[in-house]
Order: structure tokens, then C-alpha cells, then sequence
């Protein structure tokens, strides 16, 4: 039997890519491109909006992550220390808009998000067998293309950090499978 710590992750993908695809599509303007956080940051209900999704899929994927994948997985210290730089980043980034004096800092904790989201997929295709970790090899240089991208295209910005951020979220699905 699975334990119930596995399914979170799914019920936060479904989420995360449904409520900022959402956020996205709504609030996106061609003329003057935002990323998913300044977009966020425009309107307080949009932040409000923007923070309970971060806080309540951050969280349940920290479930499936802590308590599923790290008891699970070869080098289980690395996941966690990679995990945990995405999660505090990501529940930082959530209390610190992206507007103003705070947009450095801002920044910075998207920042460690995203280097703990790459390290995991990377991570996990060295910890994963067979076709998992071929799946991860593949999340993983698809990410690292949308990182280069994202560094030359700041018109586009959103258009790479969406991807970027579900591919994330499929490498974390593709873990928790390969290991039930």
C-alpha cells in the first residue's frame, strides 16, 4: 500500500499549474512583460492570491518531498539540503514582493528557488534508475535551457519561468513514482 505522504505532490502540481497558469494568462501584458512575481505584486489581492498558492503547494509538496521521496532515494542528504532550498525560497519569495525596496531581496530567494529546483532534477537523475532517471536527464537540460533563456530574454521572462517551474514539479512527480 502507499502511504498517503505520496500523493501531495500530485494534488500541488494540479494546483500550482492551474492557479499561476491562471494568474498568468489574466494578468500578462505583451506591451509591458512582467515575471509571474511582479505580476503577483501589481494588485494586493493578486499577491494574496499568489501567496497561498506558493504557501499551500510549497507545502504539500514539502510533504511528499520530506516524508516520501528523502526516506526513499540514494543520497537522501542532498535531496533534502535541494528541497529545502526550494521550499524556504519559495515561502520567502512569497512574504518579500517583487516590487520597490524589496525587489532585490525578492530576487535573491527566487533565485535559491530556482537553483533548488535544478540541483533536485539533477540530483534526482543520479539517484534514479532506468527510464526515471533518463525522465529526469531530460527535465533536467530542458530546465537548464529555460535558465539560459530566461538570462537572454527578459521580454519572454514568463513564458520560460512557467515551463521552468512545472518541469520542477514533474521531476518531483517522476521521483515520488519511481519510488513507490
Amino acid at each position: 500500500m502507499i502511504p498517503l505522504t505520496f500523493y501531495p505532490a500530485f494534488i500541488a502540481t494540479l494546483l500550482s499549474v492551474t492557479c499561476l497558469s491562471r494568474l498568468a494568462w489574466r494578468t500578462h501584458d505583451k506591451q509591458q512583460p512582467h515575471t509571474l512575481s511582479e505580476l503577483a505584486a501589481t494588485e494586493l489581492s493578486l499577491l494574496k492570491y499568489f501567496r497561498i498558492v506558493l504557501w499551500l503547494c510549497g507545502t504539500l509538496f514539502a510533504i511528499t518531498m520530506y516524508w516520501f521521496v528523502v526516506p526513499r532515494i540514494a543520497h537522501p542528504v542532498l535531496i533534502a539540503v535541494a528541497w529545502s532550498l526550494e521550499y524556504v525560497g519559495n515561502l520567502t519569495l512569497a512574504v518579500i514582493p517583487a516590487r520597490g525596496k524589496t525587489m532585490s531581496w525578492h530576487t535573491v530567494f527566487a533565485q535559491v528557488m530556482a537553483v533548488g529546483m535544478l540541483s533536485l532534477a539533477y540530483l534526482f537523475w543520479i539517484g534514479l534508475p532506468g527510464v526515471y532517471g533518463g525522465l529526469e536527464l531530460v527535465f533536467s537540460l530542458a530546465m537548464t535551457m529555460l535558465v539560459i533563456l530566461m538570462a537572454t530574454d527578459r521580454r519572454r521572462f514568463i513564458f520560460y519561468e512557467l515551463p521552468f517551474i512545472f518541469l520542477s514539479h514533474g521531476s518531483i512527480l517522476v521521483a515520488a513514482l519511481a519510488l513507490r
